[in-house]
């Protein structure tokens, strides 16, 4: 059985870092397994990028003028918008591999066109990792359009511009309609957006988690890691995590400041670690530090981080899975996120996590103040209950057994 993942990237982004765990959990499991890829990073013998600098290079011009879209199209909402119009040598290369099932993840960044996409020939399934299969451009959406069509009449009422988004759902729905057929979606969350839209809810659609190496994501002892880090032994640590900064309002860090803020006038016996990029805070009335990295996925640095720290901050308001939680957990520390989100697959509330109401501000808060509050031994169960779940859900060899198993029904 001879497998080819195709993905933007090979270590950028948490899809990059989803569709690089299966396929070595695969190999792992000694399945002839490839990835193919625009940008590689990697000195993976099994990855397949780029072989001349003129691809690099189109790759690059490519990118930079799809963004130009925003002079003939300006969107409302807040979130990433990709377009997939230019066409790429990527099925020339599928071809030459000519594997017997071709695995989708993250295939934006001009990978491939709309129209490419469907004319794959191999066997094909498509791992779900957002909304933008199903939506027009949009990587998430807080509209119905996704549901109903992108019709002439439901466009969003501040939307400037050409409606691309109507014209790049046309499009999937030309050239999708008879190939794509076999859907995994790493969450219960985006498997139910998925039933839900118009494109996909007559479709075979699987819920698969994302995995993860337990053998190398392991907890390490929280003084030595503090130590390590340079970080308070005196305090609880909080741990915010948001790729694009807080600035990025699908991540949710108004709840975190705003719970904080209202805990601080109570205490101060704790401090947040924010990590990512482009993070102007500003004055708080509470103790933070500021940690300017991407880790993209590293391990050895990230296992440091979560396990310094004591509980993780997570309030997105549209997440398809939760890629920091699984990697806490597998270090011991629980998160606190959002009911209604990908998070309910990793998270069960007040055992190894806490679920607040969606959007609920104040439970939020009481999620935070919950875990403060515990007893040390009660929050050394649920640091015990984390490894436990951890283990039993997202374990690299039992995610690869549910791909094999779809793999060997399709081919």
């Amino acid at each position: 059985m001879k497998i080819l993942h195709v993905g933007y990237s090979d270590t950028k982004g948490g899809a990059a870092i989803s569709m690089m765990r299966l396929h070595n959990s695969l190999i792992s499991k000694n399945i002839d397994s490839k990835v193919l890829v625009a940008e590689k990073m990697t000195n993976d013998p099994n990855v397949i990028g780029p072989i001349k600098s003129i691809e690099i290079l189109i790759n690059d011009m490519k990118k930079i003028l799809v963004r130009q879209k925003k002079l003939i199209f300006k969107n409302t909402e807040d979130y990433s918008h990709s377009l997939n119009f230019f066409k790429s040598n990527i099925i020339k290369k599928i071809n030459k591999i000519n594997p017997d099932l071709v695995n989708l993840h993250w295939v934006n960044n001009e990978l491939l066109s709309i129209k490419q996409i469907g004319q794959i020939k191999q066997p094909l399934v498509w791992t779900f990792v957002d909304m933008w299969p199903m939506c027009g451009g949009e990587h998430y959406t807080e509209t119905k359009r996704y549901k109903e069509g992108y019709s002439k009449t439901n466009q969003e009422k501040n939307s400037k511009g050409i409606d691309l988004n109507r014209l790049l759902w046309g499009q999937k729905k030309k050239n999708w309609n008879h190939k794509i057929k076999e859907i995994v979606c790493i969450s219960e969350w985006l498997k139910e957006k998925t039933n839900e839209s118009s494109l996909f809810k007559n479709k075979k659609i699987t819920k698969i988690n994302c995995n993860i190496d337990l053998k190398i994501w392991k907890p390490i002892e929280k003084n030595l890691a503090r130590n390590i880090l340079n970080l308070p032994k005196n305090k609880k640590l909080f741990l915010f995590v948001s790729t694009n900064g807080v600035n990025d309002t699908r991540k949710g860090f108004k709840f975190v400041d705003k719970a904080l803020t209202k805990i601080s006038e109570q205490r101060k016996d704790f401090e947040l670690v924010i990590v990512g990029k482009g993070n102007v805070i500003g004055k708080k009335k509470y103790d933070y530090r500021v940690i300017d990295k991407i880790f993209d996925g590293n391990p050895i640095e990230l296992r440091l981080l979560y396990s310094a720290c004591d509980l993780v901050l997570s309030p997105s308001t549209l997440e398809a899975f939760g890629q920091v939680a699984v990697e806490a957990a597998s270090c011991s520390t629980p998160t606190i996120g959002f009911q209604k989100t990908g998070l309910e697959d990793i998270v069960n509330h007040k055992i190894n996590g806490f679920l607040s109401n969606y959007l609920d501000e104040e439970d939020f808060y009481e999620g935070v103040n919950w875990f403060i509050n515990n007893t040390e031994s009660e929050n050394k169960e649920i640091s015990q209950n984390c490894l436990k779940i951890v283990s039993e859900k997202f374990d690299n060899g039992y995610i690869a057994e549910k791909y094999i198993k779809l793999y060997k029904s399709i081919i």
